[in-house]
């Protein structure tokens, strides 16, 4: 559970489903002071719930029905009436799972930590096409590079710079597959989202996603000439 304007930096080992659920804090508090019969403070240090599995099962279950309803019929969430009749079941089974279950709050070193992490993305985002250097990485943050290479170890599982080149490799792989169709080569993509040694990218790319990027690209191509020719072929019906 997060509080109000909390980031927070997770990492799966595995095939994970994620799911969430956004309440208003003061709906959230209002609801479950409601239910309870006592104050219900919301804390604004992030919290890991582990609920009864009765209240848990409740909670998913409800999760997945909401999921459904809108991709298989979204005109009853128009409904106001049924929109918010699930609304406050889902409310409840949240509150539920809250009041039910164990947490535990993380220590003031790890939220520290996390909160290093959550930085760490934001720097990457905010200058998404540059290779950041460790150094320069480590003095935006505030950390030594020790620290910065033992939090990413720890929660991305490699170096800093390694998760940098990813990140920027994963960028050219979603303009190549869609992102902007024809209108860009690979050497064009590559140079953008700052690699330089464009045979290096090439290889590496591959290595990551078990193709090279020119096949990504043809492939793209590929589906754009075959919706133009469908598209042209029934606009030339009588």
């Amino acid at each position: 559970m997060l509080g109000p304007g909390e980031s927070v930096h997770v990492r799966s080992d595995g095939l994970y489903r994620w799911g969430t659920v956004w309440i208003p804090s003061k709906a959230l508090i209002r609801y479950g002071s409601a239910l309870t019969g006592a104050s219900f403070p919301i804390s604004r240090i992030g919290h890991r719930w582990r609920p009864r599995p009765a209240a848990s099962r409740r909670f998913r279950n409800l999760h997945a029905a909401a999921i459904r309803m809108d991709k298989v019929r979204p005109q009853a969430l128009i409904d106001a009436e049924a929109a918010h009749g699930l609304e406050q079941q889902l409310i409840q089974a949240v509150i539920e799972c809250l009041i039910a279950g164990s947490t535990n709050a993380a220590h003031p070193s790890a939220r520290r930590h996390r909160e290093t992490m959550v930085g760490f993305e934001r720097l990457l985002r905010s200058q998404p096409a540059r290779a950041l250097l460790i150094p320069e990485v480590s003095a935006a943050l505030g950390v030594s590079e020790r620290l910065l290479r033992s939090l990413c170890a720890e929660h991305l599982g490699m170096s800093p710079t390694s998760y940098g080149r990813l990140r920027r490799m994963s960028q050219v792989r979603s303009i190549l597959r869609g992102g902007e169709g024809n209108a860009i080569s690979v050497s064009e993509a590559a140079l953008r989202n700052g690699f330089r040694d464009l045979g290096r990218f090439a290889v590496n790319y591959r290595g990551v996603f078990g193709e090279l990027p020119s096949t990504a690209l043809r492939r793209r191509n590929a589906v754009n000439d075959s919706s133009h020719i469908t598209a042209s072929s029934i606009t030339d019906l009588p």
